[in-house]
């Protein structure tokens, strides 16, 4: 069974969010080798792990970009091991590039997915074949040339062969090739999907569609704009945007739907940092709850303060969050503030806010944004936490899907193909 995908990846620091096939899968972005498969009956665990199949991902992977083993990934990982859990090391110059991580998880969802539709389809395959066109993104910091080939190739470099795990002997073996990968600036993607929903619509809501018209209330309500607000009104307009994610901010610049790479910018501030270094604090606040936890975990923790059920010691985790998150707070509006002089305030029409890290930063971030806005008269659009998050994966899907990546990847083709016949020569 052979098929072809397009996928949308948005490797975050602490969560991967990708549209593989048009699905969009969410996980914590990290993975745990394992000695053994972990599952121990036919029955029971291939029909618990074909419904549940990203909770209880178990797979092995043979690729030259990767040490061949037995790898858990995702929510599954973290369940099984906790805190020893590998995940994106967020500090110093370390480019995702470089690191293990975005592989593992992004062969892990794309053989999961392949596995999950041809079940879907009513097939019991042994072997799966995936034929792939992806667009992902790397923080601005880290968007050079080197570090830009040295993905593309890891990607694109021979089969990747994935045996997903479904039970003691059940498996299915994914292989997947790359027919062509584009690598994008983090904070870029997000112009396509502000603006329009994945049917090409202006966008009011859901990317997905729909009649959701809450993206935009907000920022309406603000700046008391009458009739339909939709994503026709960031149409043409000179927009900073402000991508916040756990390790990295980054600060790109774009015109209409150019980006302006003489503005783009970014710094290794975020969530992220302020909980790693709330970590002993909280563990010191309540040493009877905690012997030891990840930094996914804890975000975990302040993100229940939004749901019905918060977390028991959300209190504490908060107190030993805040004075670690105000550092990071005063370091991005120094940050956002150099940008506006830099480019020229009479410039910009909107600051765009989004990102992960703009949800549990938006009470401390958000006055001090509006007083920069006011300051220099242009408007500030805090994405709501809803649309926040994926925003990323939705540019890069609406990308990987439009007729600009058609012709990248038919000009990257061409050029690989003449090189290949000049080789032979």
């Amino acid at each position: 069974m052979k098929l072809q995908y397009l996928v949308g990846n948005d490797i975050g620091n602490s969560e991967q969010d990708i549209y593989v096939s048009g699905k969009l899968i969410r996980q914590p972005n990290v993975f745990a080798v394992y000695g053994q498969n972990p599952w121990n009956d036919d029955d029971l665990d291939v029909q618990k792990n074909l419904k549940n199949i990203y909770e209880n991902l178990a797979v092995s992977i043979v690729s030259p970009v990767l040490r061949t083993g037995l790898y858990l990934v995702g929510r599954y990982a973290l369940k099984t091991v906790g805190e020893n859990v590998t995940s994106l090391y967020v500090k110093g110059n370390n480019a995702k590039s470089d690191q293990d991580v975005p592989y593992v998880t992004t062969f892990a969802a794309i053989a999961a997915r392949a596995v999950e539709e041809a079940y879907a389809e009513g097939k019991s395959p042994e072997t799966l074949e995936v034929e792939v066109d992806m667009a992902a993104a790397l923080p601005v910091k880290q968007h050079t040339p080197a570090n830009v080939d040295k993905m593309k190739e890891k990607f694109m470099n021979g089969t990747h062969s994935v045996t997903v795990h479904l039970g003691r002997t059940k498996q299915v073996e994914v292989k997947i090739k790359f027919a062509y990968v584009h690598i994008l600036q983090e904070g870029t993607p997000p112009v396509f999907a502000l603006q329009m929903d994945k049917d090409g619509n202006w966008r009011t809501g859901s990317y997905e569609g729909g009649t959701a018209t809450d993206l935009f209330a907000e920022f309406a309500n603000t700046y008391k704009l009458d009739g339909e607000v939709d994503g026709s009104l960031l149409d043409g307009n000179s927009i900073l945007h402000l991508d916040l994610g756990d390790g990295t901010s980054d600060t790109p610049f774009t015109r209409g739907d150019l980006v302006d790479k003489d503005f783009c910018s970014g710094i290794n501030h975020g969530v992220g940092h302020a909980i790693g270094d709330a970590i002993d604090d909280l563990l010191s606040l309540a040493p009877h709850a905690f012997n030891s936890i990840s930094r996914q975990q804890y975000s975990d923790i302040l993100r229940s303060q939004f749901t019905q059920k918060p977390h028991k010691f959300i209190s504490e985790a908060l107190q030993a969050f805040r004075p670690h998150i105000e550092n990071q707070v005063t370091q991005i509006i120094k940050h956002i503030s150099d940008q506006v002089l830099k480019i020229g305030a009479n410039d910009i029409d909107i600051l765009a806010v989004y990102g992960g890290g703009s949800i549990l930063m938006r009470d401390y971030l958000e006055p001090k944004l509006l007083e920069l806005a006011e300051r220099n008269r242009f408007k500030l659009l805090y994405v709501p936490a809803q649309y926040a998050v994926t925003l990323n994966a939705e540019g890069l899907d609406f990308f990987v899907r439009s007729d600009i990546y058609t012709s990248l990847k038919n000009a990257a083709v061409g050029v690989t193909k003449k090189q290949i016949a000049a080789a032979k020569e």
